[in-house]
């Protein structure tokens, strides 16, 4: 294809004052209104966004995605995106998924088959921010898979696999500054007397098992297995067999390179010495080596993370889906004294529907001081003020989505692949519309459109400016040629997309 556009580039100053809408440059391809921009005549476009306004939306462009509808009430202006792991939507596929702060898509990952994904989320790898999440089957409540590391391509640069044989489980993966994964592992079943909790003399039960392994040569550094380090009489969890006394959920590094491990059933988090696996002190539970002050107690908690020298947070689930001893979840912040062995509740953030999330979930502290949290198998996230004020309230709208947790970070995607292209046509008048995507690309702000009578000389004719994950661009000529081109906010050009007949 020849483009002939090169005394019809639209500055970013014409782009701006086009508005939401779409600015020609001498053509009459696309309907719209008269304006002015820089002395030259323009029309501004009615673009819109395309998808509709169902649980699950469906896409011209690319009918192959159908990621949950997300809602989202209350208004934030923090940057970057929401990164989630819809499952089990009515309707809706599973995969990884971004999306902005409309909760408009901007990149999902249909997966195939019984395959999910977990912990989708931006870490660093090899100097560069990477997505990563874990990906594989389900069974017992644990994950059967391996970790992925994928670049800004959306190209897959690393599976990370469990050693000794196991399974990376869904619950947990880290990468570290060190070059390492950390990561939970599927539980060994292991025979046990459980008579003491009111089980069999010969049961089994579940020891959880968390690995960290080089990721350059896949070397196994430390596999930390927990019936080494915490008795079985520590869990909550009523007998039954086999028995999934700690449920190990999450992990992380500490500013002192030691590590911050969550157990469901023992109500702990416990700081583990990285080099040799010994627990350093227990925070809740049985035998919590810390005065848990009113409000500091948590039961059956997911994602443990430190935010600064004396303050962790946690998702405070207060219920297994069976037993509650917590009357709501909670996101809460609690503050340690190591010295005197206190803790204390410093904030609780609350959603304003009083549920139980039984399982999953996750809280991060942002760098502005605002707190975004994930409500597990209750299908919301929410950002919070440091405060405590409620200022973004979001829902998978797919019938049985959940999301295992949610993240809030910045990320630029720039996928190998360029915009696609569908086109639709009034059936009266034979004019047409046409929806324009790119999955993944968070640079895109505009859409350059090109039109002509032939395939290969195109020329640009406006731009509109993108709206949502699927742009509708109404047309005013019935014949010739089409193409979509994505233009970055400064109005350089990225990608464009396939020749369409009109």
């Amino acid at each position: 294809m020849v483009v002939t556009d090169d005394d019809a580039r639209l500055t970013r100053r014409q782009l701006i004052e086009a508005g939401a809408g779409l600015a020609l440059v001498g053509g009459g391809a696309l309907a719209g209104s008269e304006v002015f921009s820089g002395g030259a005549p323009q029309r501004v476009l009615r673009a819109s966004v395309s998808g509709g306004n169902t649980p699950v939306p469906t896409f011209r462009s690319r009918p192959d995605l159908k990621p949950p509808a997300v809602s989202v009430t209350g208004r934030t202006n923090s940057p970057g995106y929401v990164l989630i792991d819809p499952s089990w939507g009515n309707g809706s596929e599973v995969g990884p998924l971004i999306v902005d702060n409309e909760g408009q898509p901007v990149w999902f990952k249909p997966l195939s088959g019984t395959s999910l994904a977990t912990n989708l989320r931006v870490q660093t790898y090899q100097h560069r921010n990477v997505l990563t999440w874990w990906e594989g089957r389900e069974t017992n409540y644990y994950g059967q898979g391996e970790g992925l590391i994928v670049g800004n391509s959306y190209d897959e640069l690393m599976r990370v696999k469990a050693a000794a044989g196991r399974q990376v489980d869904l619950h947990e993966f880290v990468l570290t500054p060190e070059g390492t994964a950390l990561f939970t592992c599927f539980p060994q079943a292991v025979k046990a007397d459980l008579s003491s909790i009111g089980g069999p003399s010969d049961g089994t039960v579940w020891e959880s098992i968390f690995q960290e392994v080089d990721l350059r040569s896949g070397r196994l550094l430390l596999e930390w297995r927990s019936l080494d380090h915490i008795p079985i009489s520590d869990s909550y969890e009523p007998a039954y067999d086999p028995y999934d006394y700690l449920h190990l959920n999450s992990i992380s590094v500490t500013d002192d390179g030691n590590l911050l491990v969550s157990g469901r059933g023992t109500w702990s988090v416990y700081k583990v010495e990285r080099r040799t696996g010994a627990i350093i002190w227990r925070l809740g539970g049985k035998r919590s080596d810390f005065q848990m002050e009113k409000g500091a107690q948590f039961a059956y908690q997911h994602h443990a993370a430190p935010v600064d020298d004396d303050t962790i947070s946690v998702f405070d689930n207060g219920s297994d889906g069976t037993n509650s001893p917590g009357d709501r979840s909670r996101a809460i912040l609690v503050k340690i004294d190591e010295a005197r062995r206190t803790a204390r509740l410093g904030r609780a953030y609350l959603h304003p529907h009083p549920f139980l999330a039984g399982a999953m979930g996750s809280v991060q502290v942002l760098d502005s001081g605002r707190v975004f949290v994930g409500w597990g198998n209750a299908p919301y996230f929410t950002e919070y003020a440091a405060d405590g004020t409620l200022l973004a309230d979001a829902k998978l709208l797919a019938s049985g989505a959940h999301s295992y947790r949610a993240f809030r970070s910045a990320w630029h995607g720039q996928p190998d692949d360029p915009p696609d292209v569908s086109l639709g046509r009034d059936p009266v008048t034979g004019l047409g519309t046409v929806y324009v995507s790119w999955n993944g690309a968070t640079e895109a702000r505009h859409w350059e459109v090109l039109a002509g009578d032939r395939p290969h000389t195109l020329a640009v004719v406006g731009a509109a400016r993108r709206r949502g994950f699927e742009t509708a661009i109404p047309l005013s000529r019935a014949g010739g040629y089409l193409a979509v081109r994505g233009l970055d906010a400064a109005g350089a050009r990225l990608a464009t997309s396939r020749v369409v007949k009109l």
